[in-house]
């Protein structure tokens, strides 16, 4: 199957519709439920879908690397599955991989082989020492082993799987004041000539943060590329707060050290995902989300960005006005969270038929 983004890096693809599967609802964790949902993405006029297949270091397919995921049959591989039916119909399928958060429930994992388990040297702590973030657990960055690891998971999945991407999420830290693990230290003071702990905001600090995460997206981009140069590598960027006037100002940068401009332009990814998660409701959120639009377009970095829409912040009219926002900013297509198994996919596929073509407008931009 031919990924549309592989094409051309200039010229107009064919708009990307997408929709997020997560894990943690129905969708696609039986063979039923992957045929119900490819054929309400095809009446919805979706054409790509992007599912959770690594969702707290686990793994909705067949793994040797990481413990099987705990909802699924033993004997049943959704990921194989999902490829083979929406490559049927015409769809592009896409690996969605959680990277750095590995675990979200205040207990420990109760399998000895989960990573947590296995290398508790990986996890990251904030300043105070503390191991849980509010997001929950998460391998640290800093930590070049905790990095290898993930990207053995990834070029597993692009090795053994006709998928069209693979997608990051969650590949960052949990927030500014975190990073702050003993191995990670223990290689910025032997990196960096100091022998104090790091300052949360501490400039020379961030910016080898920002390094560490961007090790992660370059080494797996580089081994997924010399494995399946079409395959396409994307990620879910933070889009918290307002818009700023400069990509150094978003949150993505300055506090979870996600540099997804240089990751464009360098080829790290094929694809931003950002998730601008506003609501149609508010005045104040329905004129961020379209600032939103503006920067992105301008922090492309030469890549295509689908814009993510949260369906739970909006009725379906706020649905269709932001798709509409992101078709008149000439953006290359959206990814709507998520298309689970539910009354709201049941409404959202109606008001989507029919809508598949952009606007004369849009189109045009």
């Amino acid at each position: 199957m031919v990924v549309a983004v592989a094409a051309c890096g200039s010229c107009r693809a064919e708009e990307i519709r997408g929709a997020w599967l997560s894990a943690w609802l129905p969708g696609y964790l039986t063979a039923e439920q992957i045929d119900a949902t490819v054929a309400a993405a095809k009446r919805a006029g979706i054409n790509a879908l992007f599912i959770q297949v690594r969702k707290n270091a686990d793994a909705y397919y067949d793994s040797k690397i990481e413990p099987r995921a705990s909802n699924i049959a033993a004997d049943f591989d959704p990921l194989a599955y999902a490829v083979k039916k929406g490559h049927a119909e015409g769809l592009q399928v896409h690996a969605w991989v959680n990277a750095f958060r590995v675990w979200t429930s205040s207990k420990p994992p109760a399998d000895p082989k989960h990573i947590v388990n296995l290398h508790p040297d990986w996890v990251n702590r904030n300043f105070d020492g503390t191991t849980r973030a509010a997001e929950g657990t998460y391998l640290d960055p800093g930590v070049p082993a905790a990095r290898d690891h993930i990207t053995s998971v990834v070029v597993d999945i692009a090795k053994r799987y006709d998928v069209d991407g693979i997608q990051w999420d969650y590949i960052r830290y949990p927030g500014r004041d975190w990073g702050y693990s003993d191995a990670a230290l223990a290689r910025y003071y032997a990196e960096s000539g100091t022998k104090d702990k790091p300052a949360v905001k501490d400039p020379k600090w961030m910016q080898w943060k920002r390094d560490q995460v961007t090790a992660l997206v370059k080494a797996t981009a580089e081994q997924v590329h010399a494995i399946k140069p079409k395959l396409a590598m994307s990620a879910s960027t933070i889009a918290w707060g307002g818009c700023p006037a400069e990509f150094t100002g978003t949150e993505a940068y300055a506090v979870v050290c996600q540099d997804f401009q240089m990751w464009a332009k360098n080829g790290y990814i094929d694809v931003n995902l950002p998730m601008v998660y506003k609501t149609e409701s508010s005045q104040r959120s329905a004129k961020s989300f379209r600032d939103w639009l503006v920067g992105l377009a301008k922090w492309g970095g030469g890549k295509p960005t689908y814009v993510g829409i949260d369906v739970s912040q909006n009725d379906d009219a706020g649905v269709l006005a932001e798709i509409d926002a992101v078709r008149k900013a000439g953006l290359g297509g959206y990814v709507l969270f998520d298309f689970g198994q539910s009354k709201r996919r049941d409404s959202l596929v109606a008001a989507l038929a029919g809508t598949a073509e952009p606007s004369a407008e849009g189109a045009g931009k």
